[in-house]
């Protein structure tokens, strides 16, 4: 006669959670210098104050006309990169 009960010697399946007090971190993660980090947070932030966070989030990911990229990447990039997209949020958006 079967039970269906489960078999205790059988090992627990592996969690796939970190240890407790440890972050995940990909191995193709990309660690931004504290600058770029600065200007990644300044720019994110002037965006979400300027356009609400929606709004932000879509303008800073979306690729613009006159734009060699997409904000986000571009401000954090370099210096110039954030003057420009800081120019492009003061003339609107569009």
């Amino acid at each position: 006669m079967t039970t269906d009960t489960p078999d205790q010697s059988a090992p627990a399946p592996a969690s796939n959670r970190t240890s407790p007090g440890r972050r995940f971190t990909p191995h193709n993660a990309v660690r931004l210098s504290p600058a770029e980090a600065e200007r990644q947070g300044r720019v994110t932030r002037i965006a979400i104050e300027k356009l609400g966070a929606p709004a932000a989030i879509l303008f800073l990911n979306s690729q613009h006309d006159g734009m060699a990229d997409r904000p986000l990447p571009l401000a954090t990039a370099s210096e110039e990169g954030l003057q420009a997209v800081l120019r492009r949020l003061e003339a609107g958006p569009a």
